[in-house]
Order: C-alpha cells, then sequence, then structure tokens
C-alpha cells in the first residue's frame, strides 16, 4: 500500500482558526494511509503550541518537528523532506501550507494519477480561491508536461500547497533553493525542469486557496520585477524555450510589479 508524507510549516504570524482547517483538512482524508509532519519554525503563540502538542498526541500519524529560531520556508521544508526521506517508507511527499484546506479526495486522486502516470514525478492540483476581492471560483492550469515546460517560462506551473511528489524526488538529492532571489517553489521548478523530471496537474478544484487583500503588495517593486525577469530570461534559455513571445511576457511581468494594486488586482480577477 502506498505511503503519504503530508509536509506542513508552522511559524508565528499563523492563525490558530486557519491551522485548524488546515490540518483538519488532512486528518480527515479518505486516503489514510498518511503521516503529517509539522514543522514548528521557531517561536509561536502559545494557543498555536498548545494546539500541536494536542494533535501530535491525538493522534499517531501525526509527526511534530520543533526549532527554536525562524529558518524560513525553504529551510523549514528542507528539515521536513530530510526526515521523511530518513524514514524511508512514503512513496509520496505532499505539500500542505498552514492556511488552506485539501479537499476530502485530494490525495487519493493524485496517488491515483501517479499510479496511471508512471513518467510524472510532480503533479499539482487546480484550486478555489477565496479570501480577497480578486479571488477565483476556479484557478486551472495546464495539465501536461510539454505544456508545464513551455508555461514555466513565464509563469508558475503549479499552485504550490497542491503539489505531490514521487518521493524518488527527493532521495534523489533534490532540495527547496535557499539562497535564490525568486520564491523557493519557483526555484524549485526550474531546478526540477533543467534536470527532466516531469510534471503534470489534474484539472479538479482538490485544494481551496486561502488569499487577502495584502498578497499583491508584497509581489512589487522594481527589485522584485528586475530579479523576475532576469532569472525567467536565464531559465528561458537553459530550458530551450526562446522565442519572441516568451520575451514579451516575460519582460510585461516589469508592467505588472509596478501597476497601482487597483489594476494588479482587476487583472488577477479578469485575466488569469
Amino acid at each position: 500500500m502506498y505511503k503519504v508524507a503530508v509536509i506542513m510549516s508552522v511559524y508565528r504570524s499563523d492563525s490558530l482558526e486557519y491551522l485548524k482547517d488546515a490540518i483538519n483538512s488532512i486528518l480527515t482524508q479518505t486516503f489514510n494511509k498518511l503521516t503529517l509532519f509539522i514543522y514548528r519554525d521557531g517561536a509561536v503563540p502559545i494557543e498555536i503550541d498548545e494546539y500541536l502538542s494536542c494533535i501530535r498526541s491525538k493522534n499517531g500519524n501525526v509527526i511534530l518537528l520543533i526549532s527554536e529560531q525562524n529558518s524560513g520556508l525553504a529551510n523549514a521544508l528542507n528539515k521536513l523532506i530530510d526526515t521523511v526521506v530518513l524514514d524511508g517508507s512514503f512513496s509520496y511527499v505532499a505539500r500542505m501550507d498552514s492556511d488552506d484546506i485539501s479537499r476530502p479526495e485530494r490525495l487519493i486522486k493524485q496517488v491515483d494519477f501517479f499510479v496511471n502516470n508512471q513518467d510524472i514525478d510532480v503533479c499539482g492540483t487546480s484550486c478555489r480561491e477565496f479570501g480577497a476581492t480578486y479571488a477565483l471560483d476556479e484557478k486551472h492550469l495546464p495539465k501536461t508536461h510539454e505544456e508545464l515546460l513551455d508555461f514555466s517560462v513565464t509563469r508558475c506551473p503549479f499552485i504550490h500547497p497542491s503539489v505531490m511528489f514521487r518521493s524518488s524526488v527527493f532521495t534523489d538529492g533534490n532540495r527547496y533553493p535557499t539562497d535564490t532571489a525568486f520564491t523557493e517553489d519557483m526555484a524549485l521548478w526550474f531546478n526540477l525542469l533543467k534536470k527532466g523530471y516531469r510534471f503534470g496537474n489534474i484539472n479538479e478544484v482538490l485544494l481551496d486557496y486561502r488569499l487577502n487583500e495584502n498578497t499583491i503588495e508584497r509581489r512589487k517593486g522594481i527589485d522584485k520585477a528586475l530579479s523576475e525577469v532576469r532569472i525567467r530570461t536565464s531559465n528561458m534559455f537553459a530550458l530551450g524555450k526562446f522565442s519572441l513571445r516568451n520575451v514579451v511576457l516575460i519582460y510585461s511581468r516589469i508592467l505588472f510589479h509596478l501597476l497601482p494594486s487597483s489594476l494588479v488586482k482587476l487583472a488577477y480577477k479578469k485575466a488569469r
């Protein structure tokens, strides 16, 4: 029987209410051969500490790792992955964020997808966004590896907390980059694509993805724009995907980072 390790990082700014919803959505999956690995990344409010201790004591399939120092998401995920790899009994590793909600059949459908698609190494799903004015009722991304390879040059190929990996991706030595100007997930996707790993998405909403109105603000600024353009351009060439279309789409990211928030939100709502 296949086993799934679900990895989640928790830190001081997390909401206890949202965390409870996220953890409950994993512990009530229709697929029950799972272990939830939680990394407490530094000190957290006492109510979250008490809740994590309670969850661990009541559920034999919850493993809690505690760090007294905050090290950031990439380092936290890598610590979790190291623990899962050392265990050696898991076929798949699934991501989960501490404020999102997995639909009950998410994990079983992703496991089935891997069983039926032996060439795929990383599998994501569609999602429903909520919590912001620009949220989408359904967000779908390209499904096949060939579509995602091209799509990745200019956009993110996965909804990160929906992703499941074959454990072999990590036993091969791959980890989230910790020294990147890009987001840790996009940097990992580029690294995996350049090494020949294959991607796929399930075109079904299996995750409720929480947004807030401040998400847009965190992505703005000329420094972030230039950094993104530089990295995407270099990876466009590394992946053999140079085209006028991709150049235009990459450099249009500068405008995206500099537009007023109201226009960016409108674009998020109407043009995704």
